[in-house]
């Protein structure tokens, strides 16, 4: 879920809340009777933008697959960014690809006695 998305609820709530300030000032209601309808609608906007969030979210999870499907349809391979799937194959121990050359990675204690063996030999 994008952060655009995650602050929707608090977004519609916070317009919510200053609208009715306003309305409840230039009523001129009670500051006890004004705090209580702002609560009251914080509360009902926070729900709807939490629901609205949750249907606009379920919208682009079904167009995103809807165009995996396509794009399967069409033949067309989608690819996942370059740099996720480097991560992951250097976390598998498998080689990497970079900048058109492909290396291996050492396992984590080749690596650490290796660095300890160099700073030997300098010392020495």
């Amino acid at each position: 879920m994008s952060t655009k998305m995650k602050l929707f609820p608090a977004l519609i709530t916070l317009i919510a809340g200053a609208c009715t300030s306003v309305i409840t000032y230039a009523l001129h209601y009670d500051t006890g009777k004004s705090l209580w309808i702002l609560l009251i609608v914080l509360l009902i906007f926070y729900i709807l933008g939490t629901v609205l969030q949750k249907v606009v979210y379920k919208f682009e999870l079904q167009n995103e697959i809807e165009e995996l499907k396509r794009a399967e349809e069409e033949g067309k391979v989608v690819e996942k960014d370059a740099v996720a799937g480097e991560g992951d194959a250097q976390e598998n121990g498998e080689p990497s690809t970079n900048e058109g050359y492909v290396t291996e990675q050492e396992p984590m204690e080749e690596q650490e006695s290796s660095y300890e063996d160099e700073e030997s030999m300098q010392e020495g």
